[in-house]
C-alpha cells in the first residue's frame, strides 16, 4: 500500500518546476552567448579595416576579395592591383593571433600589423620591441619562416614569435596563389603524442571505470588518478582545464588536432564521460587544483559543512560571473578573458597580489572546508552543471524519437 501525503506531493512539484527553471535558464543562456557570439563577429570585421590600411598605408582602394583578403589599388578606377592584404592567423600562447599581411606582386612581404592576440601584455611587447617584426619585411613567399633557420624568435616568447612568422607565412602564401605563383605543397604536419596526451586518456579511462558501480577499488584508484593529476597536469606540465577551453571552442578556435591533441583529449574526454556516462570523471578524478585542495583536507582534517540556506545563492553567484565573463570574452573574441582561476598561480609560480591572495586563502580554507574553490567557485563546475541541465532534456527527445535505442 502507497501512501501519498500533501507535503510529498508539494515537494515533487517543487522539483519539477525547479527542473523546469533550470531548463529555461539553461537554453536561455546558450541562446544569449549566440547572440552575444554575433554581435561580437560583426564587431571583429569592421575592426578589420584599420589593421588592413595600416599595413599597406599607400593605397588609395582597397577591394574585399574574400573573407580576410583584400586587393589594394591607386584607387577605385585602378586596375593594377599594388598588392594584396591577407589576414594570416595562428595559435599563439594565449589562443589566436591575427596578423594584417601586406605582399607585392612579387610575392614579398611589404608590411604587416597584429590585428589581435591573446597572449600576456608584457611577453608580446617583447616581441613587437624585438627584431622580428622588421625582420618578416621583404622576406619571399618561398621562404620557410621557421624560428632558428631563417628567423630569429625572442627568448621567452618562443610560442607568440612561431605564431607571428606561421600567420606571415600563410598569408604571404595565400597572396602568392592569388598572383600565380608557384607555391610549394606545405608538408603534412606531424602528429605529436606525448607523456601529456598518454596521461590524460589514462587519467579518462580511470575515471569512467572507476564510476562504474561493479569496481571495487573506487577510492584506491580515485586517489591515484588526483595525486597523477597534481604531479603530472599540475606541476609537472601546468595545462588542466580552464574556463577559457569552453570559450576557444564556442569561438570556433580549434587548434590543429596533429599538434594539439592534448587539448581535444582533455575537452574530449570531459564531454564524452560526462553525456555517455552522465558523470564528471575530471573535477573530482584528475583535476590538479582539486587533488591539491583535498591533500590541504586531509593535513587539516577538512569537513563538508552543509550550508543549504545559502547554498543556492553561491549557485547562483558563481553562474552570474561565469557567464559574464564567457560573454565578455565571446564580444571581444578573447578568450583570455574567462580566465578567472587561480591555477597558474600555484602551478607556475605566477601571479598578481590579487591571485597570490585569493590562492592562499582558499588553500588555508582547503584545510578546513573540503574543496572550498570546487565546491563554490570554480567556473569548469558551472559549465558541467549547465551540460547537464541541457543532457537530459536532449536525452528525452532522443529517446522520444528512438524508443527502440534507450540512451545511457
Amino acid at each position: 500500500m502507497t501512501t501519498v501525503t500533501a507535503s510529498g506531493t508539494r515537494r515533487v512539484d517543487r522539483r519539477a518546476s525547479q527542473r523546469r527553471r533550470e531548463r529555461i535558464l539553461a537554453f536561455g543562456t546558450l541562446a544569449l552567448i549566440a547572440v552575444v557570439w554575433i554581435i561580437g563577429a560583426a564587431r571583429a570585421e569592421a575592426d578589420l579595416m584599420p589593421a588592413v590600411r595600416a599595413a599597406l598605408p599607400e593605397a588609395g582602394y582597397f577591394e574585399r576579395v574574400d573573407n580576410g583578403v583584400y586587393a589594394a589599388r591607386d584607387d577605385s578606377r585602378a586596375e593594377r592591383i599594388l598588392g594584396y592584404v591577407v589576414v594570416g592567423s595562428a595559435n599563439g600562447y594565449g589562443g589566436p593571433l591575427q596578423v594584417a599581411v601586406a605582399v607585392n606582386p612579387q610575392g614579398e612581404v611589404t608590411g604587416l600589423t597584429v590585428i589581435d592576440h591573446k597572449d600576456t601584455p608584457s611577453w608580446f611587447n617583447r616581441v613587437t620591441q624585438s627584431s622580428l617584426m622588421e625582420s618578416l619585411v621583404g622576406k619571399p613567399y618561398s621562404d620557410s619562416f621557421t624560428l632558428g633557420e631563417d628567423i630569429d624568435g625572442v627568448t621567452g616568447a618562443t610560442y607568440t614569435s612561431r605564431a607571428i612568422a606561421e600567420a606571415v607565412l600563410s598569408a604571404s602564401r595565400t597572396a602568392a596563389h592569388l598572383f600565380n605563383l608557384p607555391v610549394a605543397q606545405a608538408p603534412a604536419p606531424e602528429i605529436h603524442v606525448g607523456v601529456p596526451e598518454i596521461a590524460v586518456l589514462g587519467l579518462f579511462t580511470v575515471g569512467y571505470v572507476g564510476h562504474r558501480r561493479e569496481f571495487k577499488y573506487k577510492k584506491q584508484a580515485r586517489w591515484g588518478g588526483m595525486l597523477v593529476g597534481l604531479a603530472m597536469l599540475g606541476f609537472l606540465y601546468n595545462i588542466p582545464i580552464t574556463l577559457a577551453y569552453f570559450v576557444k571552442a564556442t569561438l570556433g578556435y580549434w587548434p590543429a588536432w596533429e599538434t594539439n591533441l592534448y587539448w581535444y583529449f582533455l575537452v574530449g574526454g570531459l564531454l564524452f564521460v560526462l553525456l555517455v556516462n552522465n558523470k564528471n570523471a575530471y573535477c573530482e578524478w584528475m583535476c590538479p587544483f582539486g587533488a591539491a585542495q583535498e591533500c590541504m583536507g586531509v593535513i587539516g582534517g577538512a569537513k563538508v559543512y552543509s550550508i543549504r540556506h545559502r547554498r543556492s545563492w553561491f549557485t547562483w553567484a558563481r553562474r552570474l560571473i561565469v557567464l559574464a565573463a564567457v560573454l565578455l570574452a565571446v564580444l571581444f573574441r578573447n578568450p583570455g578573458l574567462a580566465s578567472i582561476e587561480v591555477f597558474g598561480t600555484l602551478f607556475g609560480l605566477y601571479g598578481g597580489t590579487l591571485e597570490i591572495a585569493i590562492l592562499a586563502l582558499v588553500l588555508l580554507a582547503a584545510l578546513f572546508v573540503k574543496r572550498p574553490w570546487c565546491n563554490y567557485l570554480c567556473p569548469v563546475d558551472a559549465v558541467v552543471e549547465l551540460i547537464h541541465v541541457i543532457r537530459q532534456p536532449v536525452k528525452e527527445l532522443w529517446d522520444k524519437v528512438n524508443p527502440r535505442t534507450k540512451s545511457v
